[in-house]
């Protein structure tokens, strides 16, 4: 399934040092205010390394991680709901995105420009204001169109009527719509709008070189914003991050070593941003490939082999499935069968983390 992760924040706050680091794809970097202009797009590997322990067991000829698509959002100033900066062009870029990773900047550097104090608080309340006056003015045009049909006592054009309303009163003032709770039915009438502040979000502290962990009152700041908006975050030196994906595997952990940074930052973005959109992963393995499949937490069967061909969802037949670690104990898929462990799933069967799946499909 295609997953896509927008990487907003205000300009010229390391968004494009963040994406760089991710897809070590070059994109341009600069001192001034959006020097992005359109959005900057790679698919980014998932680290996972279950593939190389199926590869100890299953001869294959290549391994095939799972993908995250990035998206760098031009930085967005004050008034973009207004069409101020990018305006219209980073609110309609945003909208295209499963979830936000809102990076927030917690350095001081003099060459950035910065005219006032560095302020994550103060940063965070503009962008997300800015999201809920825009989410504002469609859930305002949206609740005129259904208020004319909820007049002549259509059933479900009233209920979305009363739903508009709750939202519209909510973005008044300034809720993100995504900290509060939403019925099944709710989430189902207000998708078609694709509103920004429904989105998840996992906030990205852009912390200095001597504060990877996150210490900083700044750093504090974010994570305290998160805890209130029931989100999750990291801290990261993009500046780190970007420069460590840039050496061979010999000199990065020479350099790690030298700057004390225990682990790269990246692979828990990733997996972080995982658990934001509640994905999981399964695995198929063959002669041809090993490969790692995304679905969502609690699809079944047929809909992950639909992930793999359309066509397979609905000519599900039956799954065959074994864990990782079933592998890792017996060594063989034949082993595993002779132990019993190779389970025989139908149609109604919820998908678990980390199996090996065969699909049996009708032509």
């Amino acid at each position: 399934m295609a997953v896509a992760c927008g990487i907003t924040g205000l300009p010229n706050i390391g968004k494009t040092t963040l994406f760089n680091a991710l897809t070590t794809s070059g994109a341009q970097t600069a001192s001034y205010a959006f020097s992005t202009v359109e959005p900057n797009l790679a698919v980014v590997d998932v680290p996972d390394e279950r593939l190389e322990l199926l590869h100890n067991f299953v001869e294959t000829e290549k391994l095939v991680p799972a993908g995250v698509r990035v998206v760098d959002i031009a930085g967005l100033a004050p008034g973009a709901s207004q069409g101020e900066g990018m305006g219209n062009k980073f609110l309609g870029a945003i909208k295209e995105t499963d979830a936000i990773l809102h990076v927030v900047q917690c350095f001081e550097r003099a060459d950035l420009g910065r005219e006032s104090p560095v302020d994550p608080a103060g940063d965070m309340d503009v962008l997300e204001l800015e999201l809920a006056m825009a989410d504002l003015e469609t859930v305002a045009r949206n609740l005129e169109r259904v208020s004319k049909k909820a007049r002549t006592g259509d059933k479900e054009s009233i209920f979305q009527q009363e739903l508009f309303e709750r939202a519209r009163a909510l973005l008044e003032e300034g809720v993100q719509l995504h900290t509060r709770e939403w019925r099944d039915e709710e989430q189902s009438a207000l998708y078609p709008l694709f509103l920004l502040t429904m989105k998840p979000v996992l906030y990205v502290a852009n912390v200095a070189d001597d504060d990877t962990a996150g210490e900083s009152d700044w750093a504090q700041a974010v994570a305290a914003h998160a805890v209130a908006m029931g989100s999750d975050w990291l801290p990261l030196c993009c500046d780190i991050e970007c420069e460590l994906m840039g050496l061979e595997e010999g000199e990065r952990a020479a350099f790690m070593e030298d700057m004390g940074v225990g682990e790269l930052g990246l692979p828990r973005l990733i997996h972080a941003t995982y658990s934001l959109l509640g994905l999981q992963t399964f695995f198929t393995a063959g002669p041809k490939e090993i490969k790692a499949w995304t679905i969502r937490r609690g699809d079944v069967a047929p809909i992950a082999a639909g992930v793999i061909h359309s066509d397979f969802e609905k000519s599900f037949i039956r799954a065959e499935c074994y864990s990782v670690d079933d592998l890792a104990e017996h060594g063989s898929e034949v082993a595993i069968k002779a132990a019993g462990k190779l389970r025989v799933e139908g149609r109604e069967y919820v998908m678990r983390e980390a199996e090996v799946v065969h699909f049996l499909v009708g032509k």
